[in-house]
């Protein structure tokens, strides 16, 4: 059975690095790692892995030039091996040069076909009643079609501790993969000079520890039929490298601490503009995303300038790793920045840069 791992085009080489760091080979294509997985082992990944914003099982593939080509394709899941009768089904459908013109309607269709798929005999037995609704995802490339069931459900971003946010906040997963970017692995000091509500350091401290990502939330696949409940198993790691994080911002601070809290991990977060960071140790990593376009509202160049001019004075032996919409920007950090990869976050085109100190 073929999954999918989704991720922002740009940043699918850091989600195919997690996947063989958990012993799955994946392919790299178009925005996001196509890889080899049953069920059960997709669901497993998409309660640990900490890159991806979705994880797909592909259920089924093949021609799609018709409704009722698609009607017939749906038709061949074995959906009650799957997905509780009872469940509620969203479908969305997405096309690019297809003879299945009208999204909206072969949606509704196709939410009717696999309902009818799910009819028959059903006895209430001891298994819970399904809670979430089972995303369907239909993507029509070249009238070839692609059925998929979202294990998530929600986005795998909404970690569920971080209820305190701030403007134009960094999506979590998004976070997580700066922090490997960095080549950082919780073996020495982490320092976010532009924490906002405390995304990186509150991902970077539960790497650090060796727990999941999530909090309080839950998976459309906990509710997957014929799969194992089988526990995470979290094994605490001892880590003495400091986490912290600081921002300009006071109630950001106050947020941060809030996420920090619910989210179970020690991240140190101070009050503080730029100009006055200091490090946490003789040699470590900082990783940041700085603000740019609406997140600030009006010219961003000096915030550059102040935060080179702290990592020249202060952070030497260190490595930094920031966000930064203009390679004008990056300069003003450090003339040897080194471009490490680019997306768009927000709909804006952004370079993760890397400058050692």
């Amino acid at each position: 059975m073929n999954a999918f791992a989704v991720i922002h085009p740009g940043l699918e080489g850091v989600v195919q690095a997690e996947l063989a760091t958990l012993g799955v080979q994946g392919e790299v294509v178009g925005g996001g790692v196509r890889f080899e997985a049953d069920a059960a082992r997709v669901a497993r990944l998409a309660r640990t892995m900490r890159t991806p914003s979705q994880l797909l099982v592909e259920l089924v593939s093949g021609t799609a030039k018709s409704p009722d080509q698609l009607t017939g394709l749906l038709r061949r899941v074995p959906w009650k091996a799957l997905v509780h009768p009872l469940a509620k089904i969203d479908v969305e459908v997405t096309s690019r040069q297809s003879a299945v013109r009208f999204r909206d309607v072969a949606a509704r269709a196709a939410g009717h076909t696999i309902k009818e798929c799910l009819k028959g005999p059903f006895v209430p037995d001891k298994e819970p009643r399904p809670q979430l609704a089972q995303q369907v995802q239909i993507r029509i490339d070249n009238d070839v079609a692609t059925v998929s069931l979202d294990a998530g459900g929600d986005l795998l971003h909404r970690r569920g501790w971080r209820t305190d946010s701030v403007k134009a906040p960094l999506r979590e997963n998004l976070a997580a993969c700066l922090i490997w970017l960095a080549d950082w692995r919780g073996d020495r000091p982490l320092v976010d000079p532009f924490c906002g509500s405390g995304t990186i350091p509150i991902e970077a401290a539960l790497l650090a520890a060796g727990r999941p990502p999530f909090g309080r939330r839950r998976f459309a696949c906990d509710e997957w039929r014929g799969l194992s409940r089988e526990a995470i198993r979290v094994v605490p790691v001892a880590t003495g490298a400091p986490i912290s994080g600081s921002d300009h911002h006071a109630p950001s601070v106050l947020a941060a601490q809030a996420n920090a809290q619910r989210a179970g991990v020690k991240v140190s977060f101070r009050h503080l503009q730029v100009s006055d960071i200091e490090p946490t140790g003789v040699a470590g990593t900082v990783v940041t995303n700085p603000p740019y376009g609406s997140r600030l509202g009006a010219s961003v160049a000096p915030v550059y300038s102040h935060f080179g001019r702290a990592l020249r004075e202060r952070f030497s032996g260190w490595t930094a790793v920031f966000l930064s919409p203009q390679p004008d920007f990056a300069m003003r950090v450090d003339r040897g920045a080194e471009r490490l990869a680019h997306f768009k976050n927000g709909g804006i085109p952004v370079g993760v840069w890397a400058v050692r100190v």
